[in-house]
């Protein structure tokens, strides 16, 4: 799936992949794709979508993410400060 997502063309199309990416269920992957949340690969305003689908996908996957966001925080704060994603990601 990351393959795909670095060869699509069109951005509607890398959404639909980072919103599918959150189905993994195995620890090792579900790490890979959180990683992949902040790389320069996902527009930072999708980054949330990339965390929030890993949190919705699983028990697992929630505590993951919960566990990600904790050790980014300051990441994440200063990328979304001030704006409406900071609020989305602690929905999420």
């Amino acid at each position: 799936a990351l393959k795909l997502h670095k060869q699509a063309d069109m951005q509607e199309e890398k959404n639909r992949i980072e919103r599918v990416l959150g189905a993994i269920s195995q620890p090792e992957l579900i790490q890979k794709v959180l990683t992949f949340a902040l790389s320069e690969e996902v527009r930072p305003q999708d980054t949330v979508s990339v965390i929030g689908g890993v949190a919705g996908g699983s028990k697992q996957g929630r505590k993951a993410a919960w566990k990600f966001v904790r050790d980014n925080w300051e990441e994440l704060y200063n990328r979304y400060q001030g704006g409406f994603l900071i609020s989305r990601l602690i929905k999420v």
